[in-house]
């Protein structure tokens, strides 16, 4: 079988780049209880829930990895040849485009082992025919003639060679071969007598009896026998890790579960197995199966992985609203995933009265699992000082399995977070080496836990509302639990808290009071949980998930006064064991804070202290990325007005510096037309659409959220400008000019408010699409005949005779619209 290339995996893997963003993990989905807690987790993982095919089949690894059968038989194989597994997988195993190696017919040629050597060359006779159509050009190959197989011939090789050889090593592996060829030779019944004939006497076994009972078992489906292929395939599936893919293929394939294959069990651990196997199949409602397993074998080896994926599975149903929903599971009716989001809390407080029935059990209470799932599962019910209480039960309980004590650790975090309104001393203690221990992760439910530590923190140092990271519907419009009291809150109840400590802006948008190290602290949080923040990977990106914030967008929208506090924050030499560590995990530094600051202040038209804040940034900076491709043309020219060199480079801390002395022009001489005209230049070039962006933002995208309370997108304070140059311009033809500018301005935010208005009406229905889309017309009809064409009417009537506005006419299809009454 052949393998992909480390060259070619990189070559798919660049591809898929250039096509388009990838997410980093396709198993992800919102969810923090971690399945690899679950005992055994690791033997079963590809069938933990997911939405994809398996859980964790990482396809586009550019690692060329063995399949667990491969591995097993390449070990086996470099033991009894006594040469390497390198060696013996480059020849068995070779990976795509690597040239055919004889190192283990060599060895065993060396040795004498001749009968070996049959062996392997007639095992390579048979694997050759049995895969024989994995190429998918193999069909199509018309310089290879199709000759029959003489299974036949083969069966005899077998035979003979079995009868000359007394090697255990080959022995188990011809009757293996016998089973398989049988099968492959269309005739099950057969395959089924030689595996009770040759493989169950045998007194001793390997992975190699599996292969044969994966086969044998393969012979009961082909035969007709669905149910004995069920049994089989279960016990397969259990206790044969090297066929355990091929025994979950199968299971898929047959239609349903029949009570009729326990009667094939020969005792209760298998029928527990069977049960178990049942229960990691696709869109199964394990809960009845797991009572079933535990009544039957509670010592089973899939217990705590059924649980672990019954919690992840209604995670999904619970964390997700219903349309999301309806766009997973195709095979599904929708009927069916209603019900699933339906039944999800219910679902949840029955697989938490398991996990509590569970933990004391005698045969179970060994295992700290139990009391930690039901822990996790109190915590989404509301009730945290239950939750609590079920998670110290879980810690006095030792184990070894470093991903549950992590477990336990993220829900401790969580917890602490959680416990109180504010954030004390002890909040800050307690969670410290818990936020180090968890940073940065490459798992998706570590980084959910610490994500959601992080935000509910910053909410609750800003005294603002906290959004519940752990309510239904992806914490939509909700207040975390916080309470000091005993008392259950219930399943699923409602939430309380303070009445928050904050302001409203003009524009209706809270603004915190709390204390400047405050802030600053929450400014920190709300980065750290961000995607910028996440590890680095190997090809240059970072392990981001849909919990992560925006770094960017944080401080797009934090004012200068808040990054002001955070400077003073870290300019303290706080002896506070908390504060520096936050400090050390956030790692900013001069040169970073003053560059932020001084794009905030400059977003808030703020020339002077912008200028004074880019000061301390140095001077390379402005020579390197992103400036040097982003800053390259003059912000002060636009459209023929403003400076006449276009091309005129300059720098930031420039740029905000003759901001703030035309500024000052004006204060002296509010009638100065060439000082406005500039400052509405500067002032439109540096906002969204403007040929300067990068002196407010990070990045710039067309998938940026318009927002008519951000002058970024608004163009505000460019169009006030512009308007007072009209008003004062010397000639009629420097107020036309100033007045289209105005127009362009209204314009745009006339686009960006239509934009909005059409946000998610295509996912209603059809009538109701209609209709809003009718009702959206009419009052954009309004707005635009009301609001927003003040310029352009001005231009018709007030500027109508220049030359400007024939100009006008000519050129810009917008302004024609107008005119035409469109």
């Amino acid at each position: 079988m052949l393998r992909l290339s480390n060259r070619t995996k990189s070559f798919i893997i660049l591809f898929l780049i250039a096509c388009g963003p990838m997410p980093f993990d396709y198993d992800e989905f919102k969810s923090f209880f971690s399945p690899e807690s679950a005992a055994n987790e690791s033997i079963f993982r590809p069938y933990n829930f997911t939405t994809q095919f398996t859980y964790g089949n990482n396809y586009w690894s550019a690692e060329a990895n063995l399949s667990p059968d491969q591995s097993a038989n390449q070990q086996a194989w470099a033991e009894y040849a006594g040469i390497s597994e390198k060696e013996v997988g480059a020849e068995l195993y070779p990976a795509y485009g690597e040239n055919n190696s004889n190192a283990l017919s060599n060895a065993l040629q060396r040795k004498g082992k001749t009968e070996a050597l049959e062996y392997l060359t007639l095992a390579k006779e048979i694997e050759s025919v049995d895969t024989a159509y994995e190429d998918p050009y193999a069909e199509n190959d018309t310089t290879k003639a199709q000759t029959p197989t003489d299974y036949v011939a083969l069966e005899s090789k077998i035979q003979d060679l079995s009868a000359r050889t007394n090697d255990s090593f080959l022995k188990e592996r011809l009757a293996y071969q016998a089973v398989k060829v049988a099968d492959m030779a269309d005739n099950p019944k057969k395959s089924i007598d030689l595996y009770e004939k040759l493989v169950k006497p045998l007194k001793t076994k390997t992975f190699i009896s599996d292969w044969a009972a994966s086969r044998m078992a393969g012979a009961y489906m082909h035969a007709g026998d669905s149910t004995s292929a069920f049994y089989h395939f279960s016990q397969i599936l259990v206790n044969a890790p090297t066929r355990q893919s091929a025994a979950y293929l199968s299971l898929k394939r047959i239609t349903k579960f029949g009570e009729d294959a326990l009667k094939l069990c020969k005792n209760d651990n298998e029928k527990a197995n069977l049960y178990a196997a049942t229960a990691v199949l696709p869109l199964q409602d394990g809960l009845p199966l797991l009572e079933k397993i535990k009544d039957l074998d509670s010592k089973n080896k899939l217990l705590e992985f059924v649980m672990a994926r019954e919690i992840n599975k209604n995670e999904y149903y619970f964390f997700n609203n219903q349309e999301t929903l309806q766009y997973g599971f195709w095979e599904v009716d929708s009927l069916t995933k209603v019900s699933w989001k339906s039944n999800a809390k219910n679902y949840f407080e029955k697989l938490l009265a398991f996990n509590l029935d569970a933990a004391e059990d005698a045969n179970l209470k060994s295992s700290p699992f139990w009391y930690t799932a039901a822990s996790y599962l109190a915590f989404i019910g509301k009730d945290l000082s239950k939750a609590q209480e079920l998670l110290q039960k879980a810690k006095a309980i030792p184990t070894d399995n470093q991903s549950l004590k992590d477990q336990i650790a993220m829900q401790e975090m969580i917890f602490a977070v959680s416990e109180t309104d504010v954030v004390t001393p002890n909040m800050e203690a307690t969670v410290m080496p818990l936020l180090e221990r968890f940073a940065r992760s490459d798992k998706f439910r570590v980084a959910n836990n610490f994500n959601a530590a992080c935000k509910i923190m910053a909410a609750k140092y800003e005294e603002l509302p906290v959004n519940d990271e752990f309510a239904e519907n992806l914490g939509e419009k909700s207040t975390v639990v916080s309470s000091q009291s005993n008392k259950s809150l219930g399943w699923f109840s409602g939430c309380f808290g303070k009445k928050s400590k904050d302001e409203k802006t003009a524009e209706g948008v809270l603004v915190s009071t709390a204390s400047p190290e405050n802030q600053a602290k929450a400014f920190i949080l709300k980065v750290l949980a961000s995607a910028q923040q996440a590890k680095q990977t190997e090809y240059g990106g970072t392990a981001s998930f849909m919990s992560n914030t925006d770094q960017y967008e944080i401080e797009a929208k934090t004012s200068s006064k808040v990054i002001n506090y955070v400077i003073d924050y870290f300019k303290k030499k706080s002896p506070n064991n908390f504060d520096q560590k936050l400090q050390a995990m956030a790692g900013f530094n001069n040169e970073y804070l003053y560059t932020v600051l001084g794009r905030r202040a400059l977003a808030e038209h703020q020339y002077a202290q912008a200028a004074e804040a880019w000061k301390n940034v140095s001077p390379q900076t402005w020579q390197a990325e992103p400036f040097q491709t982003y800053l390259d043309v003059n912000p002060f020219s636009l459209n023929g007005l403003g400076d006449s060199n276009a091309k005129q480079r300059t720098t930031p801390v420039a740029f905000a510096k003759r901001m703030a002395e035309l500024e000052s022009k004006i204060k002296q001489n509010p009638n100065d037309f060439e000082s406005l005209i500039l400052l509405g230049c500067g002032s439109y070039n540096m906002s969204y659409y403007g040929n300067s962006w990068i002196l407010l933002r990070r990045e710039w995208s067309t998938n940026d959220t318009f927002d008519e309370n951000d002058d970024y997108f608004s163009y505000d304070k460019a169009l006030s400008y512009f308007d007072k140059a009209m008003q004062v311009a010397p000639k009629p033809e420097l107020a036309a000019k100033a007045c289209f500018m105005a127009a362009t301005c209204q314009q745009i935010k006339y686009a960006g408010i239509s934009s909005k208005m059409y946000d998610g009406i295509y996912s209603l229905p059809e009538d109701e699409m209609k209709a809003k889309e009718e009702a959206i017309k009419q009052t954009l009809s309004s707005l635009k005949k009301d609001k927003y064409s003040t310029y352009f009417n001005l231009l018709k009537t007030k500027y109508g005779s220049t030359a400007y506005e024939e100009q006008l006419i000519e050129e810009c299809s917008t302004y024609k619209d107008y005119l035409a009454g469109k």
